[in-house]
């Protein structure tokens, strides 16, 4: 058995005061923020294969948020996924909502104390919500005042037979600053700290701790981080990543299995640098350049080098903020359109209203570096990238209604799509294999 001290952590709520369904931020920080500073160190792990609105995690425990989903992946690849990220961690907190199925179910393969996260401010004067199921403890949000915060813990603690492990209040001026923070961003440490504040008012983190550190866990059999026993080994690969304050959503595990299997991950700034690595694959990750169009269209050195590398039969892969880096024009948030690195024929534009990420299952039309014709994809899809084709953009979907979900031309590949690799192997596997890079779509 293992020693990983975990725990779920969530709403149970859909949404707050009728705003849109959220995670459980700004408490979640909270709690990270105080355990931090009482020298635990937090691995945060994200119960779907998104990336959250704010990357505060990382901001907090110098960490990375990881990624689990009981959608994408199998409970073998999940667990083994858990214990790759908790092993060298004082604490995972696995974050979620407990409305949703698959987080239920999440809790369960992983045997996951459970947290719940409830709004206070819907409490009714004299009455209660109905008593949540299986909960190990509670947090209560955005109480009135203290004093409402000791009179709920003892109504709760009584009536309910549950813990109550902290609180926050209100909090409007802090809670309003971190609520201007450009979606995508990593809120600065300064900015989260008057929730650890407050937290620390309320929370006792060793009874957080002795909550996880509970129950133990069944040793997995390695499958993933190992190279599989038929193959040959592996070609040299180099992938450069591109990572900085415009291109930084990637799945670690990706990253993490690219090396493990022999790839040397180089990373490089599409902002500052104006030489691109040597190199096999490039590798754009989501993001927002249409914040920076201008440095990006200005960094001509970099547009150039992109484009040799091309030119020159290199391989491209890109989701999100990086299909639309590489469209001819991106149209920033004033209107303007802005030239970009231009090897797709395309015009790509951020949605004024962003959409939550959708499920998606889709099959290639036709044989790619990624994968042979009729390999099936699973990931979740960006709505708020918008793809106008300004010449024969190349769809690689079968599926009606998806034709701009994965384009490609030449050894690019551009997604809407973000897909955790690491649920599906056989397609990172395709990195290595210089025989699938051989296929190319022309226009």
């Amino acid at each position: 058995m293992l020693n990983l001290p975990r725990v779920a952590l969530g709403p149970m709520d859909a949404g707050v005061r009728g705003e849109p369904a959220r995670w459980s931020e700004p408490i979640s920080w909270a709690v990270m923020e105080l355990l931090a500073r009482h020298g635990c160190q937090v691995q945060h792990f994200h119960s779907q294969a998104t990336f959250l609105p704010y990357h505060a995690a990382l901001s907090i425990t110098g960490l990375g948020s990881r990624h689990l989903d009981t959608w994408l992946m199998s409970k073998d690849i999940c667990r083994e996924l858990f214990v790759h990220g908790a092993t060298e961690t004082d604490l995972a907190l696995v974050e979620g909502r407990f409305e949703s199925p698959n987080f239920d179910k999440l809790c369960d393969w992983l045997d996951l104390p459970r947290l719940v996260v409830v709004d206070a401010s819907r409490f009714a004067a004299c009455s209660l919500p109905e008593r949540p199921d299986q909960i190990d403890g509670l947090l209560l949000d955005r109480v009135a005042s203290a004093a409402d915060v000791f009179r709920l813990q003892t109504t709760l603690e009584s009536l309910w037979n549950v813990p109550v492990f902290g609180a926050l209040t209100e909090l409007p001026v802090a809670r309003a600053a971190l609520a201007a923070l450009p979606t995508g961003s990593v809120p600065q440490r300064e900015l989260l700290r008057p929730l650890g504040d407050e937290m620390a008012r309320f929370f006792q983190p060793e009874r957080l701790v002795a909550l996880a550190r509970r129950r133990a866990f069944p040793r997995v059999r390695p499958a993933l981080f190992r190279v599989p026993p038929s193959s040959e080994p592996p070609e040299p690969l180099t992938v450069a990543v591109a990572f900085d304050k415009v291109f930084h959503c990637y799945f670690p595990d990706t990253l993490d299995l690219l090396e493990m299997l022999g790839a040397k991950v180089v990373d490089f700034s599409p902002l500052r640098d104006e030489v691109l690595p040597e190199c096999d694959v490039v590798y754009l990750g989501c993001g927002h350049p249409e914040r920076a169009a201008d440095a990006l269209t200005g960094n001509h050195c970099m547009l150039l080098a992109l484009r040799n590398h091309v030119r020159s039969g290199g391989r491209v892969y890109a989701e999100g903020g990086g299909l639309a880096y590489l469209c001819e024009h991106l149209v920033t948030p004033d209107g303007r359109k802005v030239a970009m690195v231009g090897v797709l024929p395309a015009v790509a534009r951020f949605s004024p209203q962003p959409q939550p990420p959708v499920p998606v299952e889709v099959t290639l039309s036709k044989g790619t570096w990624l994968g042979h014709a009729g390999t099936r994809l699973r990931g979740y899809r960006n709505p708020n990238w918008l793809i106008e084709p300004v010449g024969a953009l190349k769809s690689c979907l079968t599926e009606p209604g998806y034709e701009y979900d994965l384009v490609g031309r030449y050894q690019v590949l551009a997604s809407r799509i973000h897909m955790n690799f690491a649920a599906q192997r056989e397609m990172l596997w395709s990195f290595f294999e210089p025989r699938l890079a051989e296929l190319t779509l022309s226009v």
